[in-house]
């Protein structure tokens, strides 16, 4: 695999950072935190805006370096996989599904049989019972790059 910039190596890193600052927000939390209004809850931690605009940005910035198909379908592997990993916490588990949104543009660099590959791969990480409308997105790209 090539080294970019901003692949698979720098995402995971960002993905493991995030993980941990949420479990650590896990930890810290009092039994009464969120219930009533009163206390904070870890939803409203401002990690979470942090890692999805660090995220978005980290892609949009490898998309432009042009990686090959094989990086960005590795890249794309396990960002489609990581939140099966980790259901808990739930916050981290909810957010990490919906940043599936900003690969829609990485899809187009993969060559057919990659995305083919993907596409069935995705399909069997999201069953179709638990696909929100990003997913239904992220499937119906993988679908036309597929083609």
């Amino acid at each position: 695999m090539s080294e970019y910039k901003n692949g698979l190596s720098a995402i995971k890193a960002l993905y493991e950072e995030y993980i941990s600052e949420v479990e650590q927000l896990e930890r810290d939390k009092k039994p009464a935190d969120g219930l009533l209004g009163f206390g904070k809850k870890i939803s409203d931690d401002p990690c979470h805006d942090r890692f999805s605009e660090r995220l978005r940005k980290m892609l949009e910035d490898y998309a432009a370096e042009k990686p090959d198909t094989s990086d960005v379908r590795a890249v794309l592997e396990y960002i489609y996989s990581i939140q099966t990993e980790h259901k808990d916490p739930v916050s981290a588990y909810w957010l990490m599904n919906a940043v599936h949104g900003f690969t829609v543009d990485l899809v187009k660099i993969l060559s057919r049989e990659d995305a083919s590959a993907l596409c069935e791969f995705y399909e069997k990480k999201c069953p179709r019972s638990e696909r929100f409308p990003v997913q239904k997105k992220v499937i119906k790209a993988l679908k036309s790059a597929a083609k």
